[in-house]
């Protein structure tokens, strides 16, 4: 299939959205990552400052300019060895409230929520995403709209 680019007049302006949509529209092959900074960042805005993907012993992050300026790669990496640990006491703490399936940690900071959304425990795999607390537009029912999407769209994905 040939995609012909058409040029766009100085007249004409286009936003950011509007550039991610027609990305998406030319099926431009982004990392999973990028996929879903992208989702929950138009469902946020700027209130996002983190979305990670991690596996046992490897993960890919996207990070917020100012984010990426606070923590060098090996904080990320023990970020994600503690989430994995946490992931792992999932079956215990499944057990011991008897509330049905554990889908996710979420951690409450005084900046931020870390959500930590588990793909597989057999793998060690899934997802961390970081949200500001005090910022303009995010509150709990999106993270709770994040486990949704990370449930029925990212899952399928991943295998």
């Amino acid at each position: 299939m040939t995609r012909v680019l058409r040029p766009v007049s100085d007249a004409t302006r286009i936003e950011n959205h509007d550039i991610l949509a027609l990305v998406r529209r030319m099926n431009v092959e982004n990392s999973l990552v990028d996929t879903v900074w992208d989702d929950i960042s138009d469902r946020v805005g700027d209130d996002l400052r983190v979305v990670t993907e991690y596996r046992a012993t490897e993960h890919e992050a996207r990070m917020r300019e100012d984010m990426s300026e606070l923590y060098d790669p090996g904080e990320s990496q023990s970020i994600v060895d503690d989430t994995i640990v946490h992931q792992l006491s999932g079956r215990t703490t499944e057990g011991a409230f008897k509330a049905g399936q554990l889908r996710a940690f979420i951690r409450v900071f005084d900046d931020s929520w870390v959500l930590a959304w588990t793909k597989s425990l057999r793998e060690k795999s899934g997802f961390i995403v970081s949200i500001d607390r005090d910022g303009e537009t995010a509150s709990m029912d999106d993270l709770e709209w994040c486990i949704d999407y990370l449930d029925t769209e990212i899952a399928p994905r991943t295998g």
